[in-house]
């Protein structure tokens, strides 16, 4: 079923219809339609300013580093398609235009961690700091919890800024690869869970992101707690892994570009065709994750979630075998009734790290 464009509205987007029966509330639904978002609008800060907010840096233990660097940095930055460098940081995890709205906080328990006290920190990707938050009236609050709690939030007007309606399938695409690159670093299993509700705000003790006025009120723009990973007492990070992850770069369109040649595999032409992004064509493989667009609400949620853990995987262990390198391909409308949430483009791997552009997940 191809979406029919039902008008165009003030800001000069044009509008298309629904897809028949989808169950998500509209402002959700119209992710599944090729309407363009438009100009970009201010995307708020690279990282929240919570030091306004009382939280105060504390000496990040060496285990601790170690995962938040095997997560957030690279040595290099991103550049723009005519090879200028920009300001923004390549890292190891992926993220849809490179807008990084994910953010580390870290949930001590009553047993601490590495010399930490209980309480809630935060990792400022940025600096390189681990700060301790005081809680929501400057106390400093301890969690009703045992164990160490990393959480995942995002910090969605990164992602709004460039993506506007199709930003929410974008948050969890997010959280979801940092979601699991945490389990492919760490060498113990974990326990995760993902939200967003009550229980992983209470954890943070944090307000909804719905409600903003509270959030600036300390001079912060809200987040969105959507997953939550456990650290056992005894955890490492796997140091070959982390080497891998570090020098994981998605290929250069112009790869893609330069391989359209030869006849494309069929699921390359459908997602091209869907996503409006033609470099697809020349990928060697594509994998696909697809749900209906009338599924309950609920169901579409879990396969959002269900195809970028899945793609994530696929991604991280292709870095680690040397076989595959692999862009992520999101913005994909739903078509004849279906609807592709997260999609893989691969190229075999050139045996080295390759430089990608500001695009770093095409959406």
């Amino acid at each position: 079923m191809t979406p029919m464009t039902t008008g165009t509205p003030a800001d000069g987007t044009r509008r298309h219809a629904i897809p028949a029966m989808s169950s998500l509330p509209e402002p959700l639904a119209r992710a599944l339609t090729p309407e363009s978002p438009g100009p970009p609008v201010a995307p708020g800060p690279r990282v929240n300013p919570w030091q306004k907010a009382g939280a105060a840096p504390v000496a990040v233990p060496e285990r601790l580093r170690s995962l938040f660097d095997g997560l957030w940095h690279s040595p290099g930055y991103h550049h723009l398609p005519d090879g200028t460098a920009t300001s923004i940081r390549q890292r190891p995890v992926p993220s849809a235009g490179a807008a990084y709205p994910v953010h580390s906080h870290l949930v001590v328990g009553s047993a601490g961690l590495d010399g930490l006290d209980p309480g809630r920190y935060l990792f400022d990707h940025e600096s390189g700091n681990l700060l301790r938050r005081v809680g929501w009236d400057n106390e400093r609050s301890r969690p009703a919890t045992a164990q160490t709690t990393l959480v995942l939030t995002v910090q969605p007007g990164r992602s709004f800024g460039r993506y506007r309606h199709r930003a929410w399938p974008l948050w969890i695409a997010d959280v979801a690869y940092a979601q699991t690159a945490v389990e492919f670093l760490v060498t113990e299993r974990l326990r995760t869970s993902t939200g967003p509700g009550p229980r992983l705000r209470a954890l943070l003790g944090v307000p909804r992101a719905a409600c903003a006025q509270p959030w600036l009120n300390r001079g912060l723009v809200p987040e969105i707690p959507l997953a939550a990973v456990e650290l056992p007492p005894s955890w490492t990070v796997d140091v070959g892994r982390s080497h891998a992850l570090a020098t994981r770069r998605s290929p250069a369109l112009s790869e893609f570009e330069q391989a359209t040649g030869r006849r494309p595999d069929p699921r390359a032409v459908e997602v091209a065709r869907l996503s409006g992004q033609a470099w697809v064509l020349g990928a060697d493989r594509v994998e696909t994750w697809s749900v209906p667009a009338q599924a309950p609400a609920r169901d579409i949620a879990e396969a959002v979630w269900q195809a970028h853990r899945r793609a994530a995987s696929l991604c991280y262990e292709g870095v680690l075998s040397g076989r595959w390198r692999s862009r992520p391909v999101s913005g994909i409308a739903a078509g004849h009734g279906r609807w592709i949430t997260h999609a893989l483009a691969m190229l075999p791997s050139n045996g080295h790290g390759h430089t990608n552009d500001a695009q770093e997940a095409a959406a």
